[in-house]
């Protein structure tokens, strides 16, 4: 699935593909990655599990394209959630033979060289080729750790906790996907259009600059890193009120 993200980013970055043919390869790598297995599974209902993945690594690939609008953004976001869940894996001691760990570090290292270049003002960019690759790493690594959370000692999975942390680890991304698609389809344009009204875009015209922007996305990603981390060390019984609480 990670080959056919990349051909299907470089296809766009090369001949600017029909945004119709991007969501066709990315509902097939959702599709892949449920027949291989690897898909959400807090439900009884197994179509249901099946829905909300392919519903998730789409949403997931287009919000890393949409928070790859300005320099240093999308590295950042998906450097901490990749940390985040190495650090879920180390604090369930299973880090030294977990091969996940070993990948999601090689990312983490990569993502940080790539960033010495992307840093304002930028030398390299992500561009579609790498954005698609990232957001279906990402949601991957989202519906391991996050919705599925194999590394937590604890077999019984609440719907809520779960949702609470994947809301949590990936709330910039998210955030910002909801905000743009609202915006633009109550101005009645295409939500697949590139603009100009992403959360970052809103930021720097009211005066913050891009550095700036960078360095606020990272402190958000840091607090939702220390937050999950909270969760995943200090709640050992889920009740409905931390939900509420955290959200």
């Amino acid at each position: 699935t990670a080959t056919l993200a990349f051909m299907m980013g470089l296809a766009d970055d090369a001949y600017n593909t029909r945004p119709f043919l991007k969501l066709f390869i990315q509902i097939l790598c959702g599709a892949i990655l449920c027949y291989s297995g690897i898909h959400i599974g807090i439900f009884s209902n197994m179509s249901l599990n099946y829905l909300i993945t392919i519903l998730w690594i789409v949403g997931i690939m287009n919000s890393v394209n949409m928070l790859d609008n300005m320099d240093s953004i999308a590295a950042i976001v998906s450097i901490l959630i990749f940390t985040t869940a190495a650090m879920l894996i180390y604090l369930s001691n299973t880090a030294q033979n977990n091969i996940y760990f070993l990948i999601l570090t090689g990312l983490i290292g990569s993502l940080s060289g790539f960033m010495i270049f992307n840093w304002h003002p930028y030398k390299l960019y992500m561009g579609d080729t790498g954005s698609q690759v990232i957001g279906l790493l990402l949601a991957i690594t989202g519906i391991i750790y996050f919705w599925n959370d194999v590394a937590s000692p604890n077999e019984n999975i609440s719907i809520s906790r779960q949702f609470t942390i994947v809301i949590i680890a990936f709330i910039l991304p998210l955030a910002d996907t909801t905000i743009v698609v609202i915006n633009r389809l109550l101005k009645k344009l295409s939500p697949f259009v590139g603009g100009r009204d992403h959360t970052t875009h809103n930021l720097y015209f009211r005066g913050i600059t891009e550095k700036r922007i960078a360095l606020l996305f990272g402190g958000i990603g840091f607090i939702s890193l220390s937050l999950i981390y909270f969760i995943q060390t200090k709640i050992t019984f889920w009740v409905m009120k931390e939900c509420v609480l955290f959200l």
